[in-house]
This record gives structure tokens, sequence and C-alpha cells, in this order.
């Protein structure tokens, strides 16, 4: 029922090795998820609210669900499936398409084969040569039978009445994506944690990397918390999608490698493009969180490959908005080679899509707004520039955004990466913003340079190369910063 896998400290050599073979190629520990039955059980967690009778259509259209895999540990792909088969209403369930990324492990062979022939339901589609994790689900969904189809990463556990709560927000609306609240199962112990995934929605930061944000910041309030809500992005791969849809809104861009931006894409268009997308609470979807990225580190281009796909993606639908992701690796020349986009700009003209400021106006309101901030990019001081990869400190300015890549708000916010410069008299950090102002609240003295600190009236200052508050003194060196992109008309009235 969820329970994890302990396995004493000081283990035998022999058990650890195998461990460590599988933390390295499967990016979790595999001798755990080796030792818990592909036909376990998990809980039901529902809220009571989903599980009154009628709350659901009674007459619900069946999907194709559509499972992609590279070198997947058996246990835990064969447990994905199994999942879906007990706790998913059979009459719902057209297929299950498992499409093999051209794995290399023998057991995902005629193993593979042999093990689901018996079960009518589960069909294995092979890719000739590499695809990549974004081809390969379009060569999934393309396959696809049903009028519906719903995704799952190879790596999951689906809890009784995921599917029904799905299903129903499509049937209702062919134009709107359902995604599940997304419960983690431990990749160390596969221990199931369902304790807070219904309370966050999907954002994003300004590079364009995906985030949590508590359900707290929206600025409009559901009256019942376990109904299906709108999020502005989407984490990834698990989500049911009326395939017609799917396919006006171009798939997924082929032009994308491997993995990683594709979710940022499809919400984008998906709002800009007359669709809509909402976590389901009632759907419970627990997945592991693989580290380290296997998946990308066996691919051609690795990890570059995400920034040359986010680089597609913010050519065709960021619009003016995709300055300030460039800015983030130090500017439009340091795009590298993203291919021709000429297509998918065509698609977007075709569908007559709303611009990204729009996105931003009407269907992200919580999101900061980096076209509104006050100062942007570096803060310099002393020859130096604002730094923070794990301790705020200066250090030499690069130019290449990053870490020194900083944004001054209209509400008195140093802040990067969903971090704000912290002081409370006693110490100053960086912690998650709170937008209550106190602690994190500074004004901006331009004829002195000063960044001081509102409630606690100390000034930022450079000693050596330590950061502390002191003091303010005009025309004190030490204490006078250089904003890059600074804009008094974003200031607000005080």
């Amino acid at each position: 029922m969820g329970a994890p896998v302990l396995i004493a400290k000081g283990a035998d050599k022999a058990i650890q090795r195998q461990i460590d073979a599988g933390w390295a190629l499967q990016g979790l520990n595999q001798y755990a998820s080796d030792l818990v039955s592909v036909f376990r059980r998990l809980p039901d967690i529902r809220d009571e609210w989903c599980k009154q009778p009628g709350r659901f259509r009674s007459e619900l259209p069946p999907t194709s669900i559509v499972i992609v895999f590279f070198d997947e540990a058996w246990s835990v792909l064969v447990r994905t499936v199994h999942s879906v088969l007990a706790r998913s209403p059979p009459e719902l369930v057209k297929e299950i398409i498992l499409v093999d990324d051209f794995s290399s492990l023998a057991h995902l062979k005629t193993q593979l084969d042999d093990y689901f022939r018996p079960l009518e339901k589960v069909r294995i589609v092979r890719a000739s040569e590499r695809l990549g994790l974004i081809r390969a689900r379009i060569m999934g969904a393309k396959s696809a039978t049903a009028d519906i189809v719903t995704f799952l990463d190879a790596h999951c556990e689906v809890i009784v009445g995921w599917l029904e709560a799905q299903l129903d927000v499509v049937a209702a609306d062919p134009h709107t994506i359902a995604i599940p609240s997304i419960d983690w199962i431990h990749e160390d112990t596969m221990a199931l944690n369902a304790q807070n995934s219904q309370l966050y929605f999907g954002s994003f930061d300004w590079m364009i990397n995906f985030q949590w944000k508590s359900r707290s910041e929206k600025k409009v309030k559901p009256q019942n918390p376990v109904a299906p809500f709108d999020t502005p992005v989407m984490a990834g791969g698990l989500f049911t999608i009326n395939r017609t849809f799917f396919a006006h809104l171009g798939w997924y861009d082929e032009g994308f490698q491997t993995y990683g931006a594709e979710n940022m894409e499809l919400s984008f268009k998906t709002w800009m493009c007359g669709g809509s997308m909402k976590i389901v609470p009632c759907s419970r979807v627990a997945h592991i969180q693989k580290r380290d990225h296997p998946y990308l580190a066996s691919s051609p281009g690795g990890v570059n490959a995400i920034k040359r796909n986010t680089v597609r993606l913010a050519e065709v639908w960021l619009d003016e908005y995709a300055e300030f992701y460039y800015e983030s690796f130090g500017g439009p020349k340091h795009r590298g080679d993203f291919g021709d986009v000429s297509a998918r700009k065509d698609l977007r003209a075709r569908l007559h899509c709303k611009p990204f400021r729009w996105y931003m106006e009407t269907v992200f309101p919580e999101q900061f707004d980096p076209s509104k901030a006050v100062a942007r990019g570096q803060f310099r001081i002393g020859g130096g520039c604002l730094d923070w990869p794990s301790k705020i400190s200066v250090t030499g300015c690069h130019g290449l955004g990053g870490h020194q890549l900083w944004f001054f708000t209209a509400d008195g916010e140093i802040t990067r990466e969903d971090h704000c410069v912290d002081y409370d008299a006693k110490k100053l950090e960086m912690i998650r913003c709170h937008k209550l102002k106190g602690n994190q609240f500074w004004v901006y003295e331009e004829n002195a340079g000063h960044f001081r600190h509102v409630y606690h009236d100390r000034c930022l200052e450079l000693d050596g190369h330590e950061l502390k508050m002191s003091e303010c003194i005009e025309g004190e060196v030490k204490q006078k910063w250089v904003l890059e992109h600074y804009d008094v008309k974003n200031l607000r009235p005080a």
C-alpha cells in the first residue's frame, strides 16, 4: 500500500553494487523497486467529494493511454502498466500503447513482448531509431485509435478513480487538457508521498524552467478546492487531451530534440490558441522524479537539447518576452543553432493565436512580469556583480546572465528564481519570496545608488568580497549600486 522499502545501512557489498548501478542507469533505486511487487496496491487517497455517486458523467469516452519508455527498469515499467489495468475501468481503456524509443536493454525486447502478449489491450510500438521522448510521444499519439489520448510517464502508479476524473473534464470540453494531481513516489524508497500535490499549480521562471507555485497565490480562488482548476502551465508528460485538438495545435514541435520545453510549448499554445488546461484534484497519479535526467544523459545533444528547444519555443510563442529569456544566457547572440521555425510561426498565424502579453495578463496574472521590473540584469558594485549560486555575494561580472541575472520589482524585491534578498536585522540571505514586504522590502535611491532596507534603514554594502548591512552614508562607494535596464517609469507612486 505504498510503504517504503528500507534497506539497512552498511548493506552487503554485492547489494550496494546493485544499488549504485541502478542509480547510475535509472536515476532511482532500482534495487528497491525490484523488491516491490509489480502488482502492489496503493490506498485510495481521494477526497470524499470525488467519491460521491454521480460525480462524473455516467457515459465517458474511452482513451488510448500512451507510455514512452527508453531503457526503463523492468519493475518500474511493468508496475506502471499493471497499475493502469488494475485501477481503471476496463471500458475506458481502449488500449495501452507502449512506445519503445529504441531501447538497448535486452529485457525490453522479446521478454517484454512475451510478457504482455496475453494482455490484448497492451500494444508495443517500436521506433526504428532513437527519436527522443518528444517525438516518441507524437508517434504514440498518431498511432492511437481512440478519440482521446492520455499520456503517462513510464515510472508512474495511478490511484483508483484517476481516469474517470480526467476523462470527465475532456468530455465536457474537447479544447481542455486535463492534468492529474501529481503525487510523489520516493525515488530511493518507493514510498508513496501524497500530502501536498493538490496545493500547487504550474508556473515557470524566466529561464523557462517549470516550477510549482502555491494555490494560495492564485488571484481567483475556487469555492471548491477539489474541483478542477486552471493552471497556466503543465509539469510534463501526464495529461489527457482530445486527439483532434492535439493535432489542431500541431502536436509538439517536431523540431524539438529529445526532451525539454515541450510542456511549455503545449501549455502556451493551448491557452493562446483557444484552449485551456485544468489540474484535476480527483485524479491522483504518483510519479517517480528521477535524479540527473538519465533520459537526457544518454541522448544526442544531452542537456543542450533543452536550451535549443526553449529557444525555438521563445522564437515562436513569447513575442517581446523572448528578450527576457535570452537575457538569462547573455542575449540573443548566444541563442545558438535552433533550426528553422518558419513552419511553427505559420501554424501560430493560421490558428490566429493571441499574443503572449495576453497570456500574461489574462491567464497568468500572478506571474512576475519582467517588462514591469524597475531594473533587471546585472546589479554592479565596486567592479563586481551581485551573484547567487548558493550564497549571496559579489563576483566578477561575466555578462552571461545565469546567477547574475536579477530583478528589482515595483514591490521593492531584489529577486531571482523566485527567491528574494531578505534581511532580518541579523542575517542577510536569500529565501523564497513571500510578497509580504517586511524583511524583503527595499528601495533603490537612484542618486546615491543605495539599496536601502525600508524597515531596518540600513544599506547593502560591499565589504571586501562579502556583503553586509551598514548605516547609509551619502557618497560611500561601497554602497553605490548601478542597476542594468533601470526604468523609473515602473516605480509605483509612494
